[in-house]
């Protein structure tokens, strides 16, 4: 498992070779270990996120940019075609009724590359390809789940995407509507209508 360990993460990036600068910035064979975060101007609480994020990358001696852009710029070309060192977005991963991912994880849905779909960080993993076909194909729904949990651990590992914050919708429902339930995974909350009926 991950943890924020400051300490631990220095001592790698020495090892590594990564030494400070001057200006307490890392360098390696004159290379300075920087990147850019993007998001849309304007939304405080991800512009908020980027000031702290800035703040915990310095205390390891990483420079980390900001270059944020209007929305319209954001979502256009810039996401599609992956033109982004690295994106801080509000997204929704909800994958239907019938859990698919593929469109998220799969490599050949990497647009910029040729593909279908929505993998806008190019992550390339064989096994997470297997995995997802496979997740596709069976009938068997036990195997499904331990497909798309085995998937899980990949993602979780190797972070093609990090959650930082998750938000909360509400949704409020008739009193008489039986049989409703929240699920944040699904696309739509009609996503168990068939189970609903109004009380009498």
């Amino acid at each position: 498992p991950h943890a924020f360990d400051t300490d631990r993460a220095n001592a790698l990036l020495d090892q590594a070779g990564w030494a400070r600068g001057a200006n307490g910035i890392r360098q390696k064979n004159g290379v300075p270990l920087e990147f850019a975060v993007s998001t849309t101007t304007g939304s405080a609480l991800r512009e908020q996120c980027q000031q702290l994020m800035m703040q915990d990358w310095q205390k390891i001696g990483v420079s980390m940019k900001i270059n944020n852009m209007a929305a319209a710029v954001i979502w256009g070309e810039f996401y599609v075609r992956s033109k982004f060192q690295s994106l801080l977005v509000g997204t929704a991963f909800r994958t239907g009724i019938d859990p698919d991912p593929a469109t998220r994880f799969a490599s050949d849905a990497i647009p910029v590359r040729g593909g279908s779909g929505g993998n806008y960080m190019q992550w390339v993993n064989p096994e997470v390809d297997r995995l997802l076909l496979e997740g596709q194909t069976s009938f068997d729904q036990a195997r499904r789940k331990a497909v798309y949990f085995r998937l899980q651990e990949i993602v979780r590992e190797e972070l093609p995407v990090l959650p930082i914050f998750q938000y909360a919708p509400v949704e409020g429902t008739k009193d008489k509507l039986v049989g409703y339930r929240p699920n944040i995974n699904a696309r739509q909350n009609t996503w168990n209508m068939r189970e609903w009926y109004w009380a009498a």
